[in-house]
């Protein structure tokens, strides 16, 4: 793409900049996400486990012979199933292929044995300057909406577990 083209295509300097600025802020933001979905899989994991340690130890006895009961727990089982499952789902790593062959970013460097190796790849297909900071803005952008997405969920679905699972011990009691 001549110097023209490119300019036309990518803006000018302070278009770049702007998009310089704004890749860092959804990096901090992927970051804030992660942090997010740690706590939530932590809570989580506490209120189920002070749920378990009430059944295990005995201290809790359920009727699980209505119908409404047995339903309300597998519903909220399921809920809180989700709702983990969602958490898991925003802090698991991603390693995607590199989009149309280009290398935009350091995991499309995967399997590469060499410094050479890396550097035949990068004269070959690696992005320039400004086009890698857009593509950068562009996929980290729909990472950060997809993580916030299942935190969405997660929160959501543990809120309906606690209500459904209050609900199914005061049934079951």
């Amino acid at each position: 793409m001549a110097e023209g083209e490119q300019e036309e295509a990518f803006g000018d300097d302070a278009t770049h900049e702007l998009a310089a600025v704004m890749l860092e802020e959804v990096r901090q933001e992927i970051a804030h996400a992660d942090e997010k979905a740690s706590l939530l899989i932590g809570g989580l994991g506490i209120a189920f486990t002070l749920l378990a340690t009430g059944f295990i130890e005995g201290g809790w006895s359920l009727n699980l012979s209505s119908v409404l009961g047995k339903l309300l727990w597998a519903v909220g089982g399921l809920a809180a199933f989700v709702s983990v499952g969602a958490a898991a789902l925003a802090v698991w790593p991603r390693m995607s292929a590199p989009p149309g062959g280009v290398i935009a970013y350091w995991g499309h460097l995967r399997g590469m044995r060499s410094g050479a190796d890396v550097a035949r790849a990068l004269t070959a297909s690696g992005l320039r300057e400004p086009e890698r900071t857009f593509q950068q803005l562009m996929v980290l952008s729909m990472v950060a909406q997809r993580k916030y997405h299942n935190i969405r969920i997660s929160m959501a679905s543990a809120g309906a577990a606690v209500v459904i699972l209050a609900l199914a011990l005061v049934v079951t009691r």
